[in-house]
């Protein structure tokens, strides 16, 4: 029995690894001024901006080519696009939200950026060729 609690164990330990947070998630949930609550989101949501801006530093050095910078900078760019106008669809406008609509704004936008992070973190990662890494 206790074979299968020391494998569930490494089990859980390599997911929590694997799935723990690239940038400092502040707790929100000890907040309960919803002044506090927006600004915690923001900062959370910031940090995740900056890691973002970090990987994608480390992704544009690996760049070989002008190119290829461009290519990733022209993606990147549409994608912050994309993130922001899917976010205010998701949340809606703010004269509908409130005063929660900011904390709603944020956490939209950080879950859309710790996503994208891990996506190119995962590029600066990869080793397998620019074929496999990154397809055209």
């Amino acid at each position: 029995m206790w074979r299968w609690a020391a494998i569930f164990c490494v089990l859980a330990t390599g997911t929590l690894a694997k799935d723990a947070p690239l940038y400092p998630v502040k707790d929100c949930s000890r907040y309960t001024v919803q002044v506090e609550m927006n600004e915690c989101a923001n900062d959370n949501a910031q940090a995740a901006d900056d890691a973002l801006n970090r990987i994608y530093a480390t992704l544009m050095a690996q760049q070989t080519d002008q190119a290829s910078k461009d290519q990733l900078r022209d993606v990147e760019r549409a994608w912050i696009g994309y993130r922001d106008k899917e976010c205010a669809w998701e949340v809606g406008p703010q004269t509908d939200g409130g005063s929660i609509w900011p904390m709603e704004m944020a956490d939209c936008v950080e879950q859309k950026t710790a996503a994208r992070l891990r996506e190119l973190k995962a590029m600066t990662e990869c080793t397998a060729g620019v074929s496999v890494c990154n397809p055209h």
